[in-house]
């Protein structure tokens, strides 16, 4: 439906920055080194080397992840002319003191678009949380320890950075604070604190376990907190039962599980559980995370509840609104490596913070396109074992969740230019250079089912239209809306041009986008309305209710009429998207103590999707 007969030349707007995010973080986070060391491509030993760097160099930090940096190297006048992993250890930590504070996600870089939205760009929300459990160590002595854990707490605290978690907001349950109890009574206080839309994110980060429930028939899968035994052994169906109470508030629910519930070969291995099995070219140790506290349970049969989302689905919830991200299947070992933590932790950060890839050039990356980035990297890891296979990640729930708005061009180059400020990927001169496809352009509809896959289920909206075909010239929009919920109405438009997304509702001549639970909306009113323009085919109309205002002045620099509007392409989803994700902020929501009324603070929206057919 195109709004206009002349077609408008319409700059896609972006997020006013004030330069660029590299070059204006290039002021900040400059240290100096200990020693002379070499700039390597990944976070190994044996990774190729970028660059031979002297004591006199200097870097900026990006990243600190697992005993490692991830640099810039600066020359005079700030100017980045490589990046690469050094060891942390190498750097000289006293030069500036603040520059941990200013280590950035990894997408703040030159030739990332998704710079633009990345997370330095998004400030903290008050209406996010994390809970982070580590356990690297038990009471029973005969548990075997788990010594890379300890860094999947840093690594856990930068994924829920990057979904806008402040750091009030995180809470730890290390070793012998992650109790079954502990890990109990921190559920129900997060319960105590989440409000409504609010987001929540979990980590769990130990051993998996099966255990014995005659009540259930047979074997369940559990997690094993620090005392075990009856009171330290969380099954899923309890885990699901814990987090009701937080499912029914929230807008979405990101839980992970780093454990296995396998124990297969490894029940065989000794050296697994003690000290480890090596990969050829790698550096730390790896070992099972699973413990079998039942012979019976301890192989993969015999298995009654295999994931959170049967459970909790089970008790009324919806997989909608709930990720839920295993380490591995139900019949394979998953793994921690000593030296950096576990395989699936650290490579789903380095996915999310930095290396995913928008594939299908969406303007977003979901939470399966960051699962993909982090299997393909499992997959290169354990390529050498002559022993175990690559376990395989496990995603349910919403596998579209887009757990940060960052702008990124589809399958982007993972390799750069020397004088790129871009971390290079482990190659030599001699390899081929990748081959760059670029994703077939999103129709209307599809650009509209991402945004509508955000939505909340459990805020229910009702639209229909007064005619599903509309004659070009003739015809005009009729549209009823109605919401269980009270909220703010967003209407947004994808024509059958293909061309931009309008957002057609509130606009100049119409502000007033406020609605009653059960009340009816007619829209358009009689003072705006929108007749089919052409040309044929077919339009798409999402029908967003939100809990609280959207800030749409954001979208300002670009109009067509009334209306605002938004390329259909890579960015201009970005923009709409973290638009209509994000609550307008108000002083109620600034900081982590809220007022009464959470709704004002809610991320959170109801939403429908219509299909409206244009013809001659």
């Amino acid at each position: 439906m195109t709004l206009l007969r002349n077609r408008l030349a319409l700059a896609c707007f972006s997020f006013a920055l004030g330069g660029s995010a590299a070059a204006g973080a290039a002021e900040q986070g400059v240290l100096g080194l200990t020693r002379a060391t070499e700039l390597r491509a990944d976070k190994l030993a044996d990774a190729a080397v970028v660059q031979n760097l002297s004591v006199a160099a200097t870097v900026r930090l990006l990243s600190a992840e697992g005993g490692w940096a991830w640099v810039s190297v600066v020359e005079p006048g700030n100017k980045a002319v490589a990046s690469g992993w050094i060891r942390a250890s190498a750097l000289n930590w006293k030069t500036q003191a603040s520059a941990v504070s200013t280590v950035a996600s990894g997408r703040e870089v030159a030739g990332n678009s998704a710079m633009t939205l990345g997370v330095r760009m998004l400030p903290p929300r008050s209406n996010r949380h994390a809970l982070i459990i580590g356990i690297s160590r038990y009471a029973d002595p005969g548990i075997p320890e788990l010594p890379g854990v300890k860094f999947d707490r840093q690594s856990a605290t930068q994924m829920a950075q990057s979904m806008q978690v402040p750091a009030e907001n995180i809470r730890y349950l290390q070793d012998d604070q992650a109790t079954g109890d502990g890990i109990r009574k921190a559920l129900q206080e997060l319960n105590d604190r989440v409000q409504e839309g609010d987001r929540v994110f979990i980590h769990y980060s130990g051993h998996g376990t099966r255990y014995l429930d005659p009540a259930a028939g047979g074997c369940v899968e559990a997690l094993l907190a620090y005392d075990g035994g009856t009171r330290g052994q969380i099954s899923n169906h309890e885990m699901a039962s814990l987090l009701s109470g937080i499912t029914n508030k929230t807008d979405k629910l990101f839980v992970m599980y780093d454990a296995c519930h396998s124990g297969g070969v490894a029940q065989a291995q000794s050296t697994l559980r003690t000290r480890g099995i090596s990969v050829p070219g790698d550096e730390g140790n790896l070992r099972g995370k699973f413990v079998s506290t039942n012979e019976e349970c301890g192989r993969p049969v015999n298995v009654k509840t295999r994931n959170l989302i049967v459970e909790a689905t089970a008790k009324g919830m919806l997989p909608q609104d709930i990720i839920h991200l295993s380490a591995s299947r139900d019949n394979e070992i998953s793994f921690d490596d000593e030296a950096k933590g576990g395989l699936a932790t650290q490579y789903m950060r380095d996915c999310m913070l930095r290396d995913a890839k928008d594939l299908d050039n969406s303007g977003s990356i979901s939470i399966d396109e960051i699962r993909q980035c982090a299997q393909e990297k499992i997959n290169q890891r354990m390529a050498t074992s002559t022993v175990f296979k690559p376990h395989n990640l496990v995603l349910n729930g919403n596998t579209e969740f887009v757990p940060a708005w960052f702008s990124q061009p589809a399958l982007a180059p993972v390799l750069a230019a020397p004088s790129q400020a871009t971390a290079p990927a482990a190659t030599t001169a001699a390899q081929p250079a990748p081959v760059v496809v670029a994703a077939p352009p999103l129709t209307g509809e599809q650009a509209l089912k991402l945004m509508y896959a955000q939505r909340d289920a459990k805020h229910a909206v009702q639209a229909s239209v007064g005619q599903s075909r509309l004659k070009i010239g003739k015809d005009a929009l009729d549209l009823s809306v109605q919401s269980d919920k009270s909220g703010y109405v967003y209407l947004a438009l994808a024509g059958s041009d293909n061309q931009s997304v309008y957002l057609l509702f509130p606009n100049d001549l119409d502000q007033n986008n406020r609605i009653e639970a059960g009340q009816t909306l007619q829209l358009p009113r009689p003072n705006w309305r929108v007749k089919a323009g052409g040309p044929e085919g077919m339009d798409n109309l999402l029908v967003v209710v939100a809990d609280a205002p959207r800030d749409i002045s954001a979208l300002a620099a670009s109009k067509a009429g009334p209306f605002m509007v938004s390329l259909n392409d890579a960015k201009g989803r970005a923009q709409l998207g973290a638009l209509l994700t994000s609550a307008k902020a108000n002083a109620a929501c600034d900081g982590a103590i809220r007022r009464s009324n959470s709704a004002l603070c809610s991320d959170a929206y109801g939403a429908a999707l219509l299909a409206i057919e244009e013809k001659q």
